[in-house]
């Protein structure tokens, strides 16, 4: 179903204002629509949920008219810095309009542009200055900005294939759908043939070098800071960080990643239990990928004992411009010397202008902030702060303490009606979501009970009762064998009921028995 765009004009005192409803941004059909409005001054677009988009009539270059769907037509705006911005949604009547328009306002002639609608998937991909496009017999079958572009893998099986994967658009609706990745292959070509030292272009690592050099690190000019060969835990290796005023980037030995600041939505110093690192977590929203892995949670590891001085010429430099040094003033600096973590926490909350979240007042039984555990096959630590408990490392695991519905304590080391668990060394915590998930931390050992569950009990999160949890082991009972169990030691009491049992259901049969023979 086509949906019709509407003209309007309103006169103003400066000049004629047209209006142009059911527009969308971006070349995306079936994105978020909104309102272009057109005037001698230049362009203005913005959508029911407040995004924005404003082409001033002097930077624009040319433009051209560009059939995408049979019904619906496209604008496409080449600005100055090599860039272009698309409206799509217009009608094919709206094309005399806007050619005049464009033509006496702007000085600028409105051309008629062919896609390829050949449906070949072999072409010619060519990077300019801030666009890819992929022609097919010289007509574009499609393009895209490299700024876009969050990362670029050439896949390690295969050298002639190229997968780029796309930056998500927080202003889709969720039922919208988006491009998130593209692959690219290109066969090696041969240069001295009957050569047994055969010299091969590599076409797809030229393009991806191309992509590299032309992306919008280049455009944005120098880094801030480059933090060299980081320990992260997820995603797992080594990356350099390298933070740009409005984001960063993930530099590894085979994936690369672009985190743009608005993405992040939390920072977390967590000190491990070891007392000589510090667990650094940046949570994303959306998440960044790698495939089909969604990564929610960055995860870095620091070491607390590492220094930054001039006798150890590793001071850390920043290239601040002016605006930036007085901007950050209080915090950055040009040159930092001091704890390499303290130094980390201090750039990353200045750059993304996001507080940092530390543990509160818990302590468990060896006065760290955190417990050992295990999330399902996954040693790791769980921290209990203010308002959430978080799980380090395998998955990292948020959990706000306004999304639990009821916790539950399974093998706690307490006595219930006629089971005693007293002998376990350890016992396991279940919390249960509003949405009916369950998550399970096992392996805790029975010393961190009390402090737990008096924390839990102190931020009024509900328990699950002593009679529900015996119902709760009770089944867990029927599943698993105690025998397996190396401090189970069955009590008088359960062999004594045992055995009434067994005389209850010998009664019941000679019972039965009888009441066949009658």
């Amino acid at each position: 179903m086509s949906v019709a765009t509407a003209t309007t004009t309103t006169t103003t005192t400066n000049s004629a204002i047209h209006q142009f409803n059911h527009i969308s941004l971006g070349g995306r059909i079936g994105g978020t629509r909104g309102v272009l409005k057109i005037n001698v001054s230049g362009l203005a677009w913005k959508s029911e949920a407040g995004r924005s988009e404003t082409v001033t009539s002097e930077d624009i270059q040319n433009a051209s008219w560009i059939r995408v769907t049979p019904k619906l037509y496209q604008l496409n705006l080449a600005v100055k810095g090599g860039t272009q911005v698309k409206f799509d949604g217009f009608r094919e009547q709206d094309y005399d309009f806007l050619k005049k328009f464009i033509s006496e306002n702007y000085k600028i002639e409105l051309a008629v542009k062919e896609l390829s609608t050949k449906g070949s998937n072999f072409g010619i991909a060519k990077v300019t200055s801030s666009m890819v496009s992929f022609q097919i017999d010289k007509k574009t079958a499609f393009e895209f900005p490299i700024s876009d572009v969050s990362q670029s893998i050439i896949n390690a099986n295969n050298k002639n294939e190229l997968t780029i994967e796309f930056l998500h658009d927080s202003t889709l609706d969720e039922v919208d759908e988006s491009i998130v990745e593209l692959r690219f292959f290109a066969p090696t070509r041969q240069t001295k043939e009957g050569d047994e030292h055969e010299e091969t272009d590599d076409p797809i690592q030229d393009f991806q070098d191309t992509l590299l050099r032309k992306s919008d690190i280049s455009n944005v000019g120098k880094s801030i800071v480059v933090l060299n060969d980081i320990h992260f835990l997820t995603p797992r290796g080594r990356f350099d960080i390298e933070m740009y005023p409005t984001f960063l980037r993930l530099h590894g030995k085979t994936h690369d990643y672009k985190v743009s600041y608005d993405t992040i939505s939390k920072l977390f110093q967590l000190p491990r239990q070891d007392q000589s690192h510090m667990f650094f977590v940046i949570s994303l929203d959306p998440p960044v990928r790698q495939g089909k892995t969604k990564y929610n949670h960055l995860v870095i590891q620091l070491s607390k004992d590492t220094q930054l001085s001039k006798e150890n010429n590793n001071v850390l430099h920043l290239n601040l411009s002016p605006e930036a040094e007085e901007k950050y003033k209080e915090k950055l600096s040009p040159t930092m010397e001091g704890t390499l973590y303290v130094i980390v926490r201090r750039i990353l909350t200045s750059l993304t202008e996001n507080k940092i979240i530390v543990p509160g007042n818990f302590q468990s039984c060896n006065q760290s902030n955190s417990i050992k555990c295990s999330l399902k096959a996954n040693e790791g630590y769980l921290y209990p702060l203010d308002r959430s408990f978080f799980f380090i490392h395998k998955p990292p695991t948020l959990i706000k303490y306004t999304d639990i519905q009821i916790v539950e304590f399974s093998r706690a080391p307490v006595a219930f009606g006629s089971r005693n668990t007293s002998n376990s060394r350890t016992f396991d915590l279940n919390i249960t979501l509003k949405d009916s998930t369950t998550i399970q931390f096992t392996n805790i050992l029975k010393e961190e009970y009390s402090l737990l569950f008096n924390f839990i009990q102190n931020k009024q999160i509900k328990i699950a009762t002593p009679e529900q949890n015996v119902s709760n082991m009770r089944m867990m009972d029927a599943q698993d064998d105690d025998s397996d169990d190396e401090d189970y030691e069955p009590s008088s009491e359960d062999e004594s009921s045992d055995e009434e049992e067994e005389e209850e259901s010998e009664a019941e049969k000679k019972s039965k028995k009888k009441q066949k023979k009658e």
